[in-house]
């Protein structure tokens, strides 16, 4: 699909414009877990193929953007914040966009044999990192304004109750993870193996989206200290 987005006005004296619209684009992607659930639960494989093809089209957006970011930040830019803390940030962005597609090709890929017990915790698990990369985008959208103000004052305040929650939800999804993954665990001697293999596998990745949105928390922390 073809790209819509006006790089000349995207791109201006500093990255966090285009860092904003690309964090964006990967939250927008995770927002899609919900939907994806419920259909991947329900065995509705042409719903997933829809958002399968959405999320290819914001993450080759998504690609795009972070290819310019990559090659004008190390070179031409002067800014107020380390470059390679803002490339770290960038990496979590595209972390989530690309887990987020790949969650989706396991779910098409997955033999549907889900044991009932499991069924309403992942929808939890599911809320709780779409939370995450939520909080993530909030925190990402406030770095213009913490420039802007010296990374002094109230401002600073807002973000650090942002990495707080961000951090907590993360503990919050990871306890949720731990309890689905003992629920398989039980059921795993009535349940076809490589169900089993792939459902542990598309846990563990969905929890990688609140991970990854929790690392961006912290080295926000980290460049909000220096």
């Amino acid at each position: 699909m073809p790209t819509t987005i006006n790089f000349g006005k995207l791109f201006g004296k500093t990255p966090f414009k285009p860092m904003k619209k690309h964090m964006s684009i990967a939250a927008e992607c995770a927002a899609y877990m919900p939907k994806a659930m419920e259909a991947f639960l329900s065995g509705d494989k042409e719903t997933l193929k829809d958002i399968k093809h959405s999320i290819t089209a914001l993450e080759n957006d998504a690609d795009k953007i972070l290819e310019e970011l990559q090659s004008r930040l190390p070179k031409s830019m002067f800014m107020p914040v380390d470059r390679g803390d803002l490339l770290d940030v960038l990496e979590m962005q595209e972390a989530i966009a690309d887990r987020t597609q790949d969650i989706i090709g396991l779910m098409l890929d997955l033999p549907l044999d889900v044991p009932e017990e499991m069924k309403k915790p992942t929808l939890r698990l599911v809320s709780c990192v779409t939370d995450a990369t939520d909080g993530a985008n909030k925190i990402v959208k406030s770095f213009e304004e913490l420039v802007e103000t010296g990374f002094k004052g109230p401002h600073v305040e807002k973000v650090q109750k942002l990495i707080h929650d961000v951090v907590k939800i993360e503990t919050d999804a990871d306890s949720i993870g731990i309890e689905i993954t003992q629920t398989l665990f039980k059921h795993c001697k009535e349940m076809d193996p490589v169900s089993v293999v792939f459902l542990y596998k598309l846990i563990g990745w969905i929890d990688d989206l609140a991970d990854y949105a929790e690392k961006l928390a912290i080295r926000t922390r980290l460049l909000l200290a220096r």
